[in-house]
């Protein structure tokens, strides 16, 4: 425990060099982070997605100003987490939505891989139905998180994306897939045009009394 909280400090010395090098205000004076970094969540590989929702309501829970989110969360970083974070620029690292979104694609969890954790999710035979359950709800609560989905309307196009994505040849949905900010119209667009472009025309050989639009007798 003491070596952690040595690693902490010295990270958040560090930090504090690095601040007052780049001219950039360094808040110690009005956020013990040392104290405050006790009340941290261990930071572990296999579980990042729960390490940021932990995190998110414990900062939020004791009001902790949001532009020092990041200096807490490099005092518990390890791995390809501490690595990640070590890459981006300074103005990329003091924001904490960019800082998450790195780290979670640095483990490929995006929202693809969300939604695949909830639709593959099988019982473990060591959980009650309850507990299953309960997990099968929190996938499917970090898919809609990841995909921003607040409100009905948003929820119903991911639904009805997903399905339609499933009804696609593979070609096909791998192509609508690589679109960002997709509605169930927009990708239905993407689709046919996809088709449309990709739409087998009869070769010649096949055809060799047709040449140019003209019968050869």
């Amino acid at each position: 425990m003491k070596d952690r909280e040595f690693a902490q400090a010295l990270s958040i010395k560090e930090l504090e060099l690095k601040a007052r090098e780049m001219g950039v205000p360094f808040r110690s004076d009005q956020f013990d982070v040392t104290r405050n970094i006790r009340v941290v969540p261990p930071f572990r590989e296999a579980e990042v997605d729960k390490f940021f929702a932990h995190f998110e309501r414990v900062a939020t829970t004791l009001k902790w100003p949001k532009d020092i989110w990041t200096m807490t969360l490099q005092c518990v970083f390890i791995g390809k987490a501490q690595e990640v974070y070590s890459a981006l620029s300074l103005e990329d690292a003091a924001d904490y939505d960019k800082v998450k979104q790195a780290v979670l694609r640095i483990y490929s969890l995006v929202p693809e891989a969300y939604r695949q954790k909830f639709r593959n999710y099988q019982k473990p035979e060591a959980l009650t139905y309850v507990e299953y359950v309960r997990e099968k709800e929190m996938l499917f609560d970090r898919w809609l998180n990841s995909q921003e989905v607040t409100t009905f309307p948003a929820l119903r196009d991911l639904m009805v994306l997903e399905d339609f994505k499933n009804c696609l040849p593979q070609s096909v949905a791998t192509h609508v897939s690589e679109h960002k900010d997709l509605t169930p119209a927009r990708a239905a667009v993407l689709a046919d045009e996809y088709v449309l472009t990709h739409k087998r025309v009869p070769s010649v050989a096949k055809f060799p009394q047709y040449v140019t639009g003209l019968k050869v007798s």
